[in-house]
């Protein structure tokens, strides 16, 4: 099996892994859950923008990590030896890899984010605006 086809199985692997991890536990179509109160989840703007900027932090990591790799990997000398070709490859690759994960941190994890923080913003603001009105409304009654 070549280098891609394993690549290729392991990153299938790890897809369908994030996918049944990703889908949400729900609640009998009645509704109850019985026993104790369940935690609640509390989510704002101001934490999906926090996330976002931890993942940036990540994708920083990475990219140092990717530009010490390319100067280590730059630095062996194998003229005349069979294995030179390897490394060349081997850079390629990364290269490559490093990329998707640059772009997947910044648009698909980051930028999601960003665009949720965003639309919580916008829906906070139109439930402020409302309650607003609302306390107007009954103080003039």
């Amino acid at each position: 099996m070549s280098f891609d086809e394993m690549w290729g199985q392991a990153r299938n692997s790890a897809v369908a892994r994030q996918e049944s991890s990703m889908r949400l536990n729900q609640l009998p179509a009645d509704g109850g859950g019985g026993g104790a109160a369940q935690p609640t989840l509390d989510v704002d703007s101001s934490v999906l923008e926090e996330r976002a900027k931890k993942a940036d932090t990540v994708r920083s990591n990475f990219r140092d990590a990717d530009d010490q790799t390319m100067s280590a990997t730059g630095k062996i000398e194998l003229k005349g030896f069979k294995s030179q070709a390897a490394i060349a490859t081997f850079q390629k690759r990364w290269r490559a890899q490093m990329q998707y994960m640059d772009e997947l941190l910044d648009k698909g994890v980051a930028g999601n984010l960003r665009t949720s923080a965003a639309e919580f913003r916008a829906e906070e603001e139109k439930r402020r605006q409302k309650a607003h009105s609302l306390k107007d409304v009954r103080e003039k009654h």
